[in-house]
């Protein structure tokens, strides 16, 4: 005779999993978001101790967002709209697209589709936020009220 707790035991398990999955994704996305606004400040601290990082980090955070510096430095507020076309908005269209194939077959396409939503706002988010390339003429410049240009367009 089978017991029944197998059963239970198993959809105890799925709804684990489906609650774990939205936290992934929810992660996946914060981290795509400080990966991409971040990226161009935290590339020369390879070599720094784990403190400066910390504090070039938050820099770079909050001053690319609102243009203060809480440790000093000189990190302007950027708006990069040529920004929104990064690695982390494609890799999110593309399993946003994933999951919209009419396959049965294909595995994992709800979950793909959820990570696909938070890595493309992420990765929107982010661009918006990130700091303009050399090649890049899309960039605004943010005055601070005063008249002076806080943010440059290269």
């Amino acid at each position: 005779m089978r017991r029944r707790t197998s059963r239970r035991a198993y959809t105890k398990i799925t709804r684990r999993v489906k609650s774990s999955w939205s936290k992934i994704s929810a992660g996946a996305g914060a981290l795509a978001f400080l990966q991409t606004v971040t990226q161009t400040d935290m590339a020369g601290t390879t070599a720094l101790p784990i403190g400066d990082k910390a504090k070039v980090f938050l820099n770079s955070l909050s001053g690319r967002i609102t243009g203060y510096n809480p440790f000093g430095g000189s990190v302007p507020q950027t708006v990069n709209i040529g920004g929104v076309f990064n690695k982390w908005s494609g890799i999110g269209l593309g399993a946003i697209l994933y999951g919209m194939v009419p396959a049965r077959s294909l595995p994992h396409k709800g979950k793909a589709k959820t990570l696909g939503k938070s890595l493309l706002s992420a990765g929107i988010l982010g661009g918006i936020f990130s700091a303009p390339t050399n090649n890049n003429t899309n960039s605004i410049p943010i005055s601070n009220g005063s008249g002076m240009v806080v943010g440059s367009t290269q």
